[in-house]
């Protein structure tokens, strides 16, 4: 097991520690996708009319890019990359599970917005809380 250490202390044993940091990084992750989905949602009217494909699409590309930022941090700070299949399968898995919280984030977003009128932003933000807690019970338990 490799060693995590922040300030010189050693949490590499202490699950608590690992659950704090995990959300602290998924807390950011989410933020930096709130403001992802929020620009290209914008960035998207030229190119899409369909507002439920331009709020698919921004969904996606958003929930693209921080997924990416979100692995990058959690094998520094929470989870020990390579210990319990080779990378490659590894990165397969991770692929698989977020392609997975992808169909989640979109069913979701097309319930809340189509579905109950929510706006789209609140709508991001309630659909990311509920697929955080997918993320990490499956990377926990499959993957890492």
């Amino acid at each position: 097991m490799s060693k995590k250490v922040i300030f010189g202390k050693d949490y590499s044993t202490n699950e608590y520690a690992k659950i704090f940091f995990y959300l602290c990084i998924g807390g950011s992750a989410a933020i930096a996708e709130w403001l992802m989905f929020y620009f290209f949602n914008g960035f998207y009217t030229s190119f899409f009319d369909n507002s439920a494909l331009r709020i698919s699409v921004s969904t996606a590309t958003a929930f693209s890019l921080a997924t990416v930022y979100h692995y990058i941090l959690g094998n520094i700070f929470v989870f020990e990359s390579g210990r319990r299949y080779e990378r490659k399968k590894e990165l397969t898995l991770v692929f698989v599970v977020s392609i997975i919280g992808l169909l989640w984030n979109l069913l979701l977003m097309w319930i809340f917005t189509s579905g109950l009128s929510i706006e789209p932003v609140p709508a991001k933000i309630i659909a990311s809380a509920i697929v955080t807690v997918w993320n990490y019970l499956s990377r926990k338990k499959w993957i890492f």
